[in-house]
This record gives C-alpha cells, sequence and structure tokens, in this order.
C-alpha cells in the first residue's frame, strides 16, 4: 500500500466513524502512533494493507464471531 493510499485508508476510516483520529485507527491496527506516522510517509506491506481493508469493511479477525 502506498503512502497515499495508506493516507486515503485513513481519511475513509474518519469519515466512516470507525476512528477519531489516527491514533484510534493505530490502536485498532495494533500498532504505535509513530508506525502510523511513519506509513503515512513510507506506506505499508501487503499484510496491513490487508488489515487496513478489513477494518473499513467491518470484519472480525478470522475465526471471531461478530
Amino acid at each position: 500500500m502506498t503512502s497515499t493510499s495508506f493516507v486515503q485508508w485513513l481519511a475513509e476510516m474518519k469519515s466512516a466513524g470507525l476512528a477519531r483520529s489516527d491514533a484510534a485507527a493505530a490502536r485498532l491496527l495494533g500498532l504505535s502512533a509513530n508506525s502510523v506516522c511513519t506509513m503515512k510517509s513510507t506506506g505499508c506491506d501487503r499484510r496491513t494493507a490487508l488489515a487496513c481493508s478489513a477494518l473499513l469493511h467491518g470484519l472480525n479477525p478470522y475465526g471471531e464471531q461478530g
């Protein structure tokens, strides 16, 4: 995921009411706020991109019932 796409994801999470801030989105991903700052400038790997997509679409972790 490119840095531009990651920033777009953050905006969509906030717009959807799923995260109030970048720090809140970081917590949902299980990452530190510093990691999110880094990803805003460098992008992220496929695993994190898939997690971002799952969070935006309201998916639960595999094996967990919603």
